[in-house]
């Protein structure tokens, strides 16, 4: 009996120690689990974050590529008329070299594509500059020269002395002194 007594107890601390065993086992996939849980929760917003700011990046290139697009299609039509303008005058030219005749030019008609109409920004009278909102992009450059206007009357003459993408500095060459009119801020600028 005290033999039976023995192995009872002896499997009773047999089956509390492996259910004890069994639990913290299973505490402890329970931990592992969660953190995997937790791990994978941050690594899908992670990624739902990469998501997103790949798809600003990409709506940001397709604008870019849809401005230069739209960009190159305005030069090639100002290409196509600035080749149709010389192919017109080169024949004219050439027709005319062959007959020895007096050359007569026929009107070259500039697209409204090339003409820029601008306004003066600043005006420094000690140096007798302007500054206005024209430039490289409006296909002006060093040296050109510009009519200053007010209203339809042509006030000054000018010459651009700095070329920016989209700002100009020019040199006023002279002022046409219409009723006493003198260059200011806001004056159109051809």
């Amino acid at each position: 009996m005290k033999r039976m007594h023995a192995f009872l107890v002896m499997g009773f601390i047999i089956a509390t120690t492996l259910a004890i065993g069994f639990f913290i086992q299973k505490e402890e996939e329970k931990d592992a689990r969660i953190k995997v849980e937790k791990l994978l929760s941050s690594v899908m917003k992670e990624r739902d974050n990469l998501a997103s700011e790949m798809f600003f990046r990409v709506s940001e290139r397709e604008k870019i590529i849809s401005y230069l697009s739209a960009s190159l299609y305005k030069q090639k039509m100002i290409n196509a008329k600035l080749s149709e303008n010389i192919g017109r005058s080169s024949r004219r030219f050439s027709t005319a070299s062959q007959d020895k005749k007096p050359v007569e030019l026929e009107k070259i008609i500039v697209s409204s594509l090339l003409e820029a109409e601008g306004k003066i920004l600043a005006v420094d009278r000690q140096n007798d500059l302007v500054v206005i909102n024209l430039g490289s992009t409006n296909n002006l450059k060093n040296g050109d020269k510009l009519g200053i206007y007010r209203g339809d009357s042509l006030i000054a003459n000018a010459q651009l002395v700095k070329v920016q993408d989209k700002i100009s500095a020019a040199m006023v060459l002279s002022e046409a002194n219409t009723k006493g009119a003198i260059v200011e801020v806001n004056d159109i600028v051809k």
